[in-house]
C-alpha cells in the first residue's frame, strides 16, 4: 500500500473524477476525506471504499467559503490526522462566450475552479511546511491550456489554476511540499453525460468531443486518478510544478 499513514482530501469527490481518485488513494491505503455538497452521494463513496476495506468519511463543505475550509481541515484532522495530500478538483463548467457570459456565472465560475484551490491550499500549506512533506494535485483541464469554443470564462479559470500551480510550486517546493496540475480532456463523466444528453444534438456534440483526439475514445476517471496517485506518492519526490494533460492528444494536435 503506497499511501498507507497518509491523509488525502479530495474537493469535488461525490462523483467523476474526484469520486474515483478518492477510491484509488484509500485502495492505496490512504484515509481519504471525500468532500462535496452532496450528502448522499458522498456516502454511498464512501461505503464502496469502506466495502473494499479501505477508510474513508464524508465531509460536507462549501469549498468557495474561508470559515467553510477552515472547519473542514479542522474536522479531518481530528478524524484522521495530519493532512499530507490534497486534491483540487471541485469544478464547475458554464458554456458562453464572453458576450453571453454574465458577470454572476463568471464569478461563480472563478470561485468553484480557482478560489476553492486557493482557500483549500492555504488553509493546509502551513502545517506542510511546518513538517516539510506534502502534495497538492490541482485538476486543470484541457481548456487551461488551449481556447475552446464556447468556454470563455472555463478556459480563463482553468488557465489560472495552471498558473497557480506553477507559482506555488515555485514558492514551496524547496521546503518539501509538491505541488503538480492534471488537464484531462473529455472525460466520460456523469457532468459529461448530462451535457451531452442535454444537447439538442447528442451526437453531434460526443462527435466535437472525439474530433478533438488522436485516440478514438474519451478517457475515463480511472485514467485520472492513476495520474492523480503518481503525484502523490512520496517517492515522486522529483515531481513539482508539472502540468500534464491527459487529454487523448489533444494537446499534440
Amino acid at each position: 500500500m503506497r499511501l498507507k499513514d497518509e491523509v488525502a482530501i479530495v474537493t469535488g469527490a461525490t462523483s467523476g473524477i474526484g469520486a474515483e481518485i478518492a477510491r484509488r488513494f484509500a485502495l492505496e491505503g490512504s484515509r481519504v476525506a471525500v468532500v462535496g455538497r452532496h450528502a448522499q452521494r458522498g456516502a454511498d463513496v464512501c461505503r464502496e471504499i469502506e466495502a473494499a476495506s479501505g477508510h474513508a468519511a464524508f465531509f460536507a463543505a462549501d469549498v468557495t467559503c474561508e470559515s467553510d475550509v477552515t472547519a473542514l481541515v479542522d474536522a479531518v484532522r481530528q478524524r484522521f490526522g495530519q493532512v499530507s495530500v490534497v486534491v483540487n478538483n471541485a469544478g464547475l463548467s458554464i458554456p458562453g462566450t464572453v458576450v453571453d457570459t454574465s458577470p454572476k456565472q463568471w464569478h461563480d465560475l472563478f470561485e468553484i475552479n480557482v478560489t476553492s484551490a486557493y482557500l483549500l491550499s492555504r488553509c493546509v500549506l502551513p502545517q506542510m511546511l511546518e513538517v516539510g512533506r506534502g502534495s497538492i494535485v490541482n485538476i486543470s483541464s484541457e481548456a487551461g491550456l488551449k481556447g475552446l469554443r464556447d468556454r470563455a470564462a472555463y478556459c480563463a479559470a482553468k488557465a489560472a489554476l495552471v498558473g497557480l500551480t506553477k507559482a506555488m510550486a515555485v514558492d514551496h517546493s524547496a521546503h518539501g511540499v509538491r505541488i503538480n496540475c492534471i488537464c484531462p480532456g473529455t472525460v466520460e463523466t456523469p457532468m459529461i453525460s448530462r451535457m451531452i444528453e442535454a444537447h439538442p444534438d447528442p451526437d453531434r456534440l460526443r462527435n466535437t468531443f472525439l474530433q478533438r483526439r488522436i485516440t478514438p475514445y474519451l478517457g475515463t476517471p480511472k485514467d485520472i486518478a492513476e495520474a492523480a496517485l503518481y503525484f502523490a506518492l512520496p517517492e515522486n519526490r522529483y515531481v513539482t510544478g508539472a502540468i500534464l494533460a491527459i487529454d487523448g492528444g489533444s494537446s499534440a494536435s
